[in-house]
């Protein structure tokens, strides 16, 4: 099994480091199919989209995208989970919404992994409170200058190095 399909597995037992590790990676190895997700959201205001063992549904309404989620195999689901105001010229909003996919996901695997030897428990649904592409998740939630600060003291090569040899 590789470093990437063992994270799909963990959930709720994926540490903050791997969870960064996995929104960088995705951002990288996922560019063009975000890009090309931002452009068909934009254009029919909703998408649908799988990963792990959960499935989301994004909604564009005005300047404001959302996701939706539920587990495979259930019909509720959690509405409106996380919202990002998208104003400003085109070419920052695609870069929104490409960070917004990438976070999405991490958070779907977060809280519905893929069937592993890890059990998971059966909670709500989890965020995290600050998003990574928002630097207060690099201050906890203070100060963005804090946050870029200590942004670019983050040293996760060996786990990067993991994910793209998988």
């Amino acid at each position: 099994m590789s470093f990437y399909e063992e994270l799909l597995t963990l959930g709720q037992h994926l540490h903050d480091r791997e969870r960064l590790a996995l929104y960088k990676f995705f951002l990288t190895t996922k560019l063009k199919l975000y890009n090309l997700d931002a452009i068909e959201l934009t254009e029919s205001q909703i998408l649908k989209r799988n990963i792990a063992n959960g499935e989301i549904i994004y909604a564009l309404n005005g300047d404001t995208v959302s996701y939706s989620v539920r587990k495979n195999g259930t019909l509720a689901y959690q509405e409106n989970v996380r919202e990002v105001n998208l104003r400003g010229l085109s070419s920052f909003r695609v870069r929104k919404l490409v960070k917004f996919f990438a976070q999405t996901e991490v958070e779907v695997i977060w809280n519905y992994p893929l069937q592993g030897r890890n059990p998971q428990d059966e909670a709500s649904y989890c965020i995290i409170s600050y998003p990574y592409f928002d630097l207060r998740y690099f201050s906890n939630g203070g100060s963005r200058i804090v946050g870029l600060i200590n942004k670019l003291r983050i040293n996760d090569s060996d786990l990067m190095k993991k994910l793209s040899a998988s």
